[in-house]
């Protein structure tokens, strides 16, 4: 390569993936978002408990859009304190187990571990939107809005995965409990 492509070229090579990561988006059908209200409030540790199954779409923007399934079960270790138990299978890579414990620290307010998570897990709770937000390694930030249904038994999950600021990951869920 002569020396004055070199400079374009490296550019380019540098925007590339930046210009990419706008790919990661939300799907266009089947995930109607539920209308955020004051009412039901979203309980966790009430919405959790027992079993529950959540099926989505994973978009990532350097290898596509996958089906994920997540069958997750709940119990509470005590007041105040649940272990959620969650199999995940995304696309066609063999499942994998994650697990949550989730202990309330406030009117609204909870903190927790979480498998995936590089440290702390928070999640604040305002009428029927719960956000649950940790980083991941590879300094990753996640973002997890989960609208609770009118009836209480199903919940829409938007969470969208950040690196330096860019979306390079979302995920569009219902999670159905029973």
């Amino acid at each position: 390569m002569r020396p004055g492509r070199r400079i374009p070229a490296l550019l380019a090579a540098l925007v590339a993936p930046f210009a990419l990561m706008a790919c990661a988006s939300l799907p266009d059908e089947g995930f109607d978002p539920v209308p955020r209200a004051e009412a039901p409030y979203f309980d966790p540790l009430v919405f959790f408990a027992g079993t529950s199954t959540g099926r989505g779409e994973l978009s990532k923007v350097f290898s596509g859009t996958v089906a994920v399934q997540v069958e997750s079960t709940g119990r509470l270790l005590r007041p105040g304190v649940m272990e959620l138990v969650q199999v995940v299978t995304e696309g066609d890579k063999e499942p994998r187990t994650r697990r949550w414990e989730i202990r309330e620290v406030g009117e609204g307010r909870w903190e927790g571990t979480l498998t995936d998570a590089d440290g702390p897990v928070e999640l604040y709770a305002k009428g029927n939107l719960l956000t649950i937000q940790y980083r991941m390694d590879g300094n990753y930030d996640v973002t997890q809005r989960l609208t609770l249904a009118p009836d209480g038994r199903s919940a829409y999950n938007e969470l969208k995965v950040e690196l330096l600021g860019a979306t390079v990951a979302v995920l569009a869920e219902r999670i159905v409990k029973g």
